[in-house]
């Protein structure tokens, strides 16, 4: 700063001799000189005071632009939520200035692009919304957007555009569906929604949540009159069968017609309703054969289903004379009605099948072990065999029986009425069968022992020993066959009298199932404290050892 005065001053003094001697030489006097340096005093200090104003001008601007532009750098920063730090206190003026215009303009640059980024993102925003009939995100509006909005914004974008998949796919699959519903019921697309789906432009049809509702509705009203079809298929079927089998049908005409019929479309119900329609009036003119076909084959479902002899005889177009339609109503429903009910008791019939069958076994293995001349041919290991299929057998018919009332006891909980086998609950049905064994046991026992009499009798009289008696016991043989007078029913399809199964011969056979089925008195097998047994003491295997020894 020094040298610049002094330079200053030096060059005002120069520049003052040199005009002295100028003046000299053109003569000026020394008041003219004095005026001439006055005028040049005014002109420096006009220069100079020129000179400051300017300098001072450009303070102020500087200071202003600092003023400006920091007011803007700290909205923007704060706005933006970057941040860029202050400008250093040791900055010059215009260093602090041109931090801050800097600053400013690259801020007001995110501005523009987060701007522009909003404006992207709404449109394609509108457009998803526009397609899938949603409402836009509530972005709050603000004169610069925010990160955190845009993210929002971003993943609002990113879920409608998942959303818009899976409801194209939804709408791909239900439109297919509804293709095939429609070929399969043989119609045609008429409402306005079924030409817009069914359309080859998916475009007009929008993805709304009520329109994918509306197609869902549309499939699942004619899935259901899919469904419906295929059951009248399967029932006309099944019913047409049936009457083949009944009317004696030869297999080659069964073929013919059932190989062409395929599906359960409109125009294949018709054509099995009108085969079934022709098979139901030759079922009317072979009224006779047709209801002694279903009088076997209730004869079948009842011993299967084992329906008690009084409940067979409560069915009384069993035993009418005539054939009638009335009677063959009335045997076809029966028929179907003992049909649902064996399966829908099916897993309770073979249970009581598998306990016949082990019941069985029981008795085999007893008759073997009191056959004493096994004894004589244990060839394999055969006694050896014998035994383990006891312990086997002794094991598994209590846990059958058990299993067999579980399931009875289900199905009395779930119908609300007693399951009978034969007239009587399960537990007395097996209870029965017990007593009836021990009762054949004492009557062998007696048998043994009048034949022991008369042994000794007649040892005593001629000195000879008859041949010994060999005891037998008896099979459960529940599965009981009604009998019919065939030969009637064979004779009435040429006579013009029919034929139909008499009381009496059924009479006989009951008679000999109650004998041999009837109900023991419970005082035969007293406990030691006087109480009868229950089902599952008479049934235990060990009870049936201990009173197979107590007989013998």
């Amino acid at each position: 700063m020094e040298n610049y005065e002094n330079e200053l001053i030096n060059e005002l003094r120069s520049v003052n001799l040199i005009l002295r001697e100028i003046w000299t030489e053109i003569g000026f006097d020394q008041e003219t000189c004095v005026q001439r340096q006055t005028r040049i005093i005014e002109l420096v200090k006009e220069l100079l005071s020129n000179v400051l104003n300017g300098e001072t001008l450009l303070k102020t601007k500087l200071a202003t632009s600092i003023e400006e532009n920091g007011k803007e750098f700290y909205h923007l920063n704060k706005e933006l939520g970057t941040a860029i730090p202050d400008p250093d206190d040791s900055l010059t003026l215009l260093e602090v200035e041109r931090y801050l215009r800097h600053n400013v303009e690259e801020l007001l640059k995110e501005v523009n692009v987060r701007r522009n980024k909003l404006k992207e993102l709404r449109d394609i925003e509108q457009e998803l919304c526009e397609r899938l009939v949603e409402e836009p995100s509530n972005v709050p509006k603000k004169p610069i957007p925010s990160k955190e909005d845009l993210e929002d914004l971003e993943r609002r974008i990113r879920t409608l555009e998942q959303e818009k998949v899976n409801r194209e796919k939804t709408f791909r699959h239900l439109k297919s569906n509804l293709s095939r519903l429609l070929d399969e019921l043989e119609l045609k697309a008429n409402s306005s929604l079924e030409l817009n789906v069914l359309s080859d432009v998916e475009d007009l049809f929008t993805l709304s949540r009520s329109n994918l509702h509306q197609m869902k509705q549309l499939n699942e009203r004619y899935e259901q009159m899919v469904k419906e079809n295929e059951r009248e298929s399967l029932h006309l079927h099944n019913h047409i069968r049936l009457l083949y089998d009944r009317l004696e049908v030869d297999p080659s005409e069964r073929d013919i017609f059932l190989d062409t019929i395929h599906g359960h479309t409109p125009s294949v119900l018709k054509k099995l309703q009108q085969e079934m329609h022709r098979l139901e009036e030759l079922k009317h003119q072979n009224m006779a054969r047709f209801i002694n076909k279903l009088r076997r084959e209730l004869e079948v479902l009842w011993d299967k289903c084992y329906i008690s002899e009084n409940e067979r005889n409560a069915f009384t177009p069993y035993f009418a004379e005539g054939y009638t339609d009335e009677v063959l109503k009335a045997h076809d429903n029966e028929v179907q009605k003992l049909q649902t009910y064996y399966s829908d008791n099916k897993l309770i019939f073979m249970k009581i099948k598998q306990r016949h069958e082990i019941w069985n076994k029981l008795v085999e293995l007893e008759e073997k072990a009191n056959d004493p001349n096994r004894l004589f041919g244990n060839r394999g290991c055969s006694l050896l065999q014998e035994e383990k299929e006891r312990k086997r057998v002794k094991n598994e018919l209590p846990r059958v029986e058990k299993e067999l009332e579980d399931l009875v006891l289900a199905r009395e909980k779930k119908d609300g009425q007693q399951f009978l086998v034969e007239g009587k609950t399960i537990s007395d049905y097996i209870m029965d069968q017990w007593h009836q064994y021990h009762e054949q046991k004492e009557q062998e026992k007696r048998e043994r022992q009048n034949a022991r009499s008369k042994l000794l009798n007649s040892e005593s009289r001629l000195g000879s020993k008859p041949p010994s008696v060999k005891r037998r016991i008896a099979r459960n043989d529940t599965l009981r066959t009604s009998k019919l007078r065939r030969i009637g029913e064979e004779q009435s399809l040429g006579r013009s009298t029919p034929v139909t199964p008499s009381r009496g011969t059924r009479s006989v056979l009951r008679e000999h199932d109650q004998n041999t089925l009837k109900n023991v008195s419970t005082n035969l097998f007293p406990k030691k404290d006087g109480t009868n047994l229950s089902s599952g003491e008479v049934s235990s295997y060990s009870h049936f050892s201990g009173v197979e020894r107590e007989i013998d």
